[in-house]
């Protein structure tokens, strides 16, 4: 009977190790590509900050455009969970999130005059800041750090087993908000191309849920199958199509 027990118990110990995923450190660099007609540019900059340890993820992304009419956009996302290991993939509670929107006059910005927590310059997901933002843009910077814990699942997905056209719904419990989801659509094994070397990659599709509702904007990633950093996000938005790339 004792070694039964003990049996289950080790067994238990395998299963709950085998779902646990832990991260070191990273910083990821991306640049973010625009393109609408015949424009074809680069107007921004990101770098995603990453680590999980016992259970609990930590990501940021912090990205700023590319001078544009006097003004530089930038973003800065965090999102703080506890992934509980289950059947299948964790379970994601969010303990933390929010998304802020600045937009400082290039002057400033780069003088260092600019100041972050001054109302009038900023607005983020938690209704702070008297900044001058649309709720699509406000929307847009929620699925952003939404967005963030797929990094995590990547680590996680056992892309080898899946078929193509397998379809995976993550729930995600948020504390003291509603419930949300995001869908992802595996598209099999594919190759994606930077500065002409050629990685090995999953293909993958994924829409969040914003508010409850289906967000409307799939976005086409590409994920290394050597190390799991996503190398392409890639949406059309009503603006036009945005690309999101790995710089190495």
């Amino acid at each position: 009977m004792k070694k039964s027990l003990l049996l289950l118990m080790l067994l238990c110990s395998v299963i709950v190790g085998k779902a646990q995923v832990n991260i070191p450190y990273q910083e990821i660099k991306y640049n973010v590509n625009y393109h609408w007609g015949l424009v074809d540019v680069m107007i921004a900059h990101g770098v995603v900050t990453l680590h999980a340890d016992n259970n609990r993820f930590n990501a940021t992304l912090d990205g700023s455009s590319i001078p544009w009419e006097g003004r530089v956009f930038c973003v800065s996302d965090t999102l703080q969970t506890i992934m509980t290991p289950g059947d299948g993939l964790s379970k994601e509670t969010v303990i933390y999130q929010n998304g802020w929107y600045m937009k400082p006059k290039v002057s400033s910005y780069h003088s260092g005059n600019f100041d972050p927590t001054n109302p009038p310059n900023y607005k983020n997901i938690k209704g702070e800041g008297t900044l001058n933002a649309s709720g699509e843009t406000m929307e847009a910077i929620t699925v952003t750090s939404d967005m963030l814990g797929l990094f995590y699942y990547f680590h996680e997905l056992d892309f080898e087993s899946m078929k193509s056209g397998e379809v995976v719904t993550i729930p995600i419990t948020v504390k003291d908000g509603n419930p949300e989801k995001v869908v992802i659509t595996y598209n099999g094994k594919s190759q994606y191309k930077i500065d002409n070397i050629s990685y090995p990659t999953y293909s993958l599709k994924f829409e969040y849920s914003y508010k409850g509702n289906m967000s409307g904007y799939p976005v086409e990633t590409q994920v290394s199958a050597n190390d799991r950093i996503p190398l392409l996000f890639s949406a059309t938005l009503p603006v036009g199509h945005v690309e999101m790339i790995y710089n190495p």
